[in-house]
């Protein structure tokens, strides 16, 4: 199965703060959102391409020709709001091109999102006069894209809900579930892992098996491993 490519477009950034309030700014916390997003969709097997993965400079042509040179099968740009209001949004293209998978990527992301808990403001769109998309990573990235407005960072409600980067995290992890849903990609379960300790050393091989007898008959697992200290 040929890998599908993803580009994430991290709003704002360096001398561009975007968004500030109760002492979070946005273009941190979109980098914290794109990062997680991006970890996970590349353990899970797939390309992806990023504007950014410091606090630099961030323009939004620069943005888009990055996005048009990676030639992505998608495009997600991640905001957060701002100036009233509570809750997820996003926006979609309306273009013939990429109308309808635009939408069908953008409702994908709202269930995932959804289901955090997170109240959704919904699925948007916002026009010029002329009848193109306002937003121009919507009306210039070719291929089907949407813009993400994660949160409210002026809502105290929302500030106290994604306050922790952990919780940013989450949101940026559960924005690559909806990606993988759209695409169809299987999302691969994170591996456990496990810690053995050694319990035991011993010069006697005997004594060695003579202990791990006693474990197994306890019911632990006992391997010996002959290792030579005096090389």
């Amino acid at each position: 199965m040929t890998k599908p490519k993803v580009f994430i477009g991290v709003g704002h950034g360096g001398k561009d703060p975007g968004a500030v309030s109760g002492g979070l700014y946005e273009s941190l916390i979109n980098l914290t959102v794109a990062l997680a997003c991006k970890d996970e969709l590349e353990r899970c097997g797939i390309k992806v391409g990023i504007s950014r993965t410091i606090n630099e400079d961030d323009k939004l042509l620069e943005e888009i020709s990055e996005a048009n040179a990676f030639k992505p099968d998608l495009a997600v740009e991640i905001h957060t709001n701002s100036g009233g209001g509570s809750g997820f949004e996003v926006y979609r293209q309306t273009s013939i091109a990429y109308g309808d998978q635009s939408l069908r990527l953008a409702r994908a992301l709202e269930t995932r999102v959804k289901a955090m808990g997170i109240h959704s403001r919904g699925v948007k769109t916002k026009l010029m006069s002329n009848g193109k998309d306002w937003f121009g990573w919507l009306r210039e990235v070719k291929a089907p894209a949407v813009l993400c407005e994660g949160f409210f960072i002026d809502n105290p409600t929302d500030q106290a809900t994604f306050d922790d980067v952990a919780d940013q995290q989450q949101l940026g992890i559960q924005y690559a579930r909806g990606i993988m849903d759209y695409l169809g990609w299987p999302a691969i379960k994170p591996k456990d892992r496990i810690y053995r300790v050694q319990t035991g050393a011993f010069s006697s091989r005997a004594n060695a098996e003579a202990y791990a007898a006693s474990l197994r008959e306890a019911g632990f697992p006992a391997i010996i491993k002959e290792e030579v200290t005096n090389k």
